[in-house]
């Protein structure tokens, strides 16, 4: 399974993480969660009230799911799941999930580290910092 989406709505990683965990079968060995928060002090304003997640192309869904998809096959990863937030979000709200499997701890853990340098990027989606 590779899935990818972003979404308004709040990310509940317990429940995808169990959908995730449900989908597997016995060829993997690690699965590799990052739980991406809005952390303070802000890089920009850094007592910020909120930050605004903004899309900057046309398809933010596909420009994700061709990452997962790319990623995968780079990684011969077992599952993808990409989930990114966007609007308007507060401190510790949870703003991007990544969750991957493989047959081993390193493809897991280098193909998890891809796709959030990635999505870090900016190149998909903007975060700004509001006063």
């Amino acid at each position: 399974m590779v899935s990818a989406h972003t979404t308004a709505a709040p990310i509940d990683h317990l429940a995808l993480y169990k959908q995730f965990l449900d989908a597997e079968d016995d060829r993997s060995g690690t699965v590799v969660l990052h739980h991406g928060r809005v952390k303070r002090p802000g890089k920009q304003v850094p007592a910020f009230s909120q930050v605004r997640l903004s899309t900057l192309v046309d398809d933010p869904d596909a420009a994700l799911q061709r990452l997962a998809r790319d990623t995968q096959a780079q990684f011969g990863l077992h599952q993808v799941l990409l989930v990114h937030r966007l609007g308007t979000i507060g401190a510790r709200d949870t703003v991007l999930l990544a969750i991957v499997s493989s047959a081993t701890r390193d493809l897991s853990f280098d193909a998890c580290r891809h796709l959030v340098d990635v999505v870090k990027r900016e190149e998909f989606i903007a975060l700004v910092e509001l006063p």
